[in-house]
């Protein structure tokens, strides 16, 4: 084999002109159907990879899909975003081995629609995957009007218009409320995202209902800062004379706050306060009890997106909705 497969060698092995070899790899119906698999069979026997500079100036197309965080969501240091950008590339390796993962954050302070017009302007990648969706949400309305593929995890207002993956959070979040309530918990505080996010409407759907179905009063409070938030929230409840017996939190994140502040107040997570979280998101330092939550396989829901961005299409948008599994753990007794 020479140190360097190139479409001249391709084309002098087969016996063919370099622009039939070329064109047979492209896929171009101008050359015969047997003639496009003869060449394509012996440039995978001999290793052949295309020179993927020309690849994108004749066809404009980079090989490259774009995910950019917005600092006010997070970043590299969130485990959400550590684990859905770890299945993503593995997916996007797993189907297509050739394309990247371009991944960048934008600080909180900046305009993100910026970034992404300079992605789109400069060619830098084909596609998007848009993450943590707002019911309204500027990216998608930026993105359906530039006519530039994508796929959402979460939906958005415009659900109908585009892609997306999500997560049936209403049906999760009802079933574990009426797991606590089962149990005889009647005083069970919710810790939720801000309402702006579409899925923070459906996790609360889903803890409305049950509340409402048992005829309790529901309570909840909003976590704009994680960890830190859940923790101060749960320290002032847990010292009133109403203090909830159980809490049902929007994120792993929140939960495992709850979770310092419950033993801080003196009482054991699981036997004397339950608790639920959602995503089955790793602890954030060794601790026991194990934390009961709302499960989803990052794999399967990164496989999906990946499936969709990969393939654009005109027309009727697809839709994958997965179920989330729910764990019990020690925190719920």
């Amino acid at each position: 084999m020479p140190p360097k497969i190139t479409l001249k060698y391709l084309a002098t092995e087969l016996g063919l002109s370099v622009t039939t070899v070329s064109r047979a790899l492209g896929g171009f119906e101008d050359v015969s159907v047997a003639t496009r698999e003869r060449v394509q069979a012996f440039a995978n026997d001999v290793g052949y990879q295309p020179n993927q500079s020309a690849r994108r100036l004749k066809t404009g197309r980079t090989s490259s899909v774009g995910y950019i965080m917005n600092g006010a969501q997070g970043d590299f240091r969130d485990q959400f975003n550590t684990r859905l950008l770890v299945a993503l590339g593995q997916a996007l390796h797993d189907a297509a081995p050739e394309h990247d993962l371009i991944v960048t954050t934008v600080p909180e302070d900046r305009d993100e629609l910026e970034t992404y017009k300079r992605f789109i302007d400069g060619g830098k990648v084909d596609s998007f995957v848009v993450a943590r969706t707002c019911i309204q949400d500027p990216r998608v309305d930026f993105l359906l009007d530039s006519g530039v593929p994508f796929v959402t995890h979460g939906r958005t207002g415009r659900a109908d218009e585009h892609d997306w993956v999500d997560i049936n959070a209403a049906d999760g979040f009802l079933r574990a409320t009426r797991h606590l309530i089962q149990h005889g918990h009647r005083n069970i505080l919710f810790l939720n995202f801000f309402s702006d996010l579409y899925t923070a409407v459906e996790r609360e759907t889903g803890y409305l209902q049950a509340m409402r179905e048992a005829s309790l009063a529901p309570s909840s409070r909003h976590c704009p800062h994680g960890y830190a938030s859940a923790y101060q929230v749960a320290r002032e409840v847990l010292a009133s004379a109403d203090a909830p017996t159980a809490f049902v939190c929007a994120s792993d994140i929140f939960a495992y706050g709850v979770m310092e502040a419950v033993s801080e107040s003196g009482r054991a997570p699981g036997r004397d306060i339950a608790i639920i979280g959602a995503d089955n998101l790793p602890p954030l330092m060794y601790q026991q009890p194990s934390l009961s939550t709302l499960d989803i396989s990052f794999e399967t829901v990164s496989q999906a997106l990946i499936e969709l961005v990969l393939a654009p299409r005109e027309g009727v948008p697809r839709h994958r909705c997965f179920d989330y599994e729910l764990l019990l753990r020690d925190t719920t007794g």
